[in-house]
């Protein structure tokens, strides 16, 4: 082989190698594209609305009602405030919420009340006389549970079977949830309306020999200190027991006390304030679910009685 055949041969070859060398490589792989995200945006956040100020009226200074006082301003803090029951005064003082404890004051706060300022009233046994509920006006029931209190009854009691009631006029529709909460217990509620503290002793002296006992309820329509003295003396006498509205009444003669919690009124209260504690259906009153019971000792053993294990820390010493 000549120079140039040697040289045709070699420069074929190295073209072979060089196409398959082409042909076999792995072609290289794309840069990837790295795509930056766009930066967050910046939201202005709204500056936080001031809690409402709500102004608390009390009636009197009496503990029913200054306890629930106490028990507001510990939960509301500064946002709490006082006030004298002075129209002028309030008023001035232009609170976004309204508190009123007692009748007096429920009087006082009801022409106050419009939208965006609402009136909750509490410790007010008859509502329904003096039309307070309105659109703006809502309110906490003056009664401690009625599902608890016929429950003590029941403990304290096993062979209960009718109890009477009686209030002046208005109560109807309230004490429907009352006969409701009774007859869960076996228990039958009897509720009579009447006029006076007259009426109220005379009726409730004709009617109790088929009853066990008497729910006496604080309605001042019907109650005066001689008529308590008389309804306690003759249920005494008659072997009647008799489920009372503050601890004071067992020394007259009571076999149990309920009462309600004034943190809990407070507690439902606030509730009605900020529009998540619904009306209860068919009173427009919100209902309590707790009552604090005492219980008379002395009352048990003359009824020949026995404090169940549940209740013994509720006798009173």
């Amino acid at each position: 082989m000549n120079k140039a055949s040697l040289w045709r041969a070699w420069s074929t070859a190295l073209l072979l190698a060089a196409v398959t060398g082409c042909a076999t490589a792995p072609a290289p792989e794309p840069a990837p594209i790295i795509v930056a995200p766009p930066p967050p945006k910046v939201v202005a956040k709204p500056a936080p609305q001031p809690l409402p100020r709500v102004a608390i009226l009390v009636s009197m200074d009496t503990p029913a009602y200054t306890t629930v006082a106490d028990a507001l301003e510990r939960r509301l803090g500064s946002r709490a405030m006082r006030s004298r029951l002075d129209r002028a005064t309030l008023e001035s003082a232009a609170p976004d919420q309204i508190v009123a404890i007692g009748l007096e004051a429920a009087l006082l706060a009801k022409p106050l009340a419009q939208p965006g300022r609402p009136v909750v009233f509490c410790q007010v046994f008859n509502h329904v006389e003096h039309d307070l509920m309105s659109p703006q006006v809502h309110g906490v029931a003056v009664f401690p549970s009625f599902r608890k209190t016929f429950a003590t009854w029941r403990a304290l009691a096993p062979n209960v079977r009718e109890i009477l009631v009686f209030t002046g006029p208005g109560f109807e529709t309230v004490l429907t949830r009352a006969v409701a909460a009774a007859s869960q217990y076996g228990i039958t509620l009897t509720h009579r309306t009447v006029n006076s503290d007259k009426e109220f002793l005379y009726q409730y002296k004709r009617l109790s020999a088929s009853a066990d006992g008497l729910w006496l309820l604080p309605d001042n329509r019907i109650l005066s200190r001689n008529t308590i003295q008389d309804v306690m003396s003759f249920s005494v006498r008659n072997g009647k027991q008799v489920a009372v509205f503050s601890e004071q009444l067992l020394r007259l003669g009571g076999l149990f006390s309920a009462v309600s919690s004034p943190d809990e009124i407070a507690a439902k209260v606030l509730l009605r304030l900020d529009g998540s504690g619904g009306a209860a259906a068919g009173s427009g009153l919100l209902f309590l679910d707790e009552a604090e019971v005492r219980i008379n000792p002395v009352i048990v053993q003359r009824l020949n009685l026995t404090v169940p294990e549940s209740l013994r820390s509720h006798v009173v010493e």
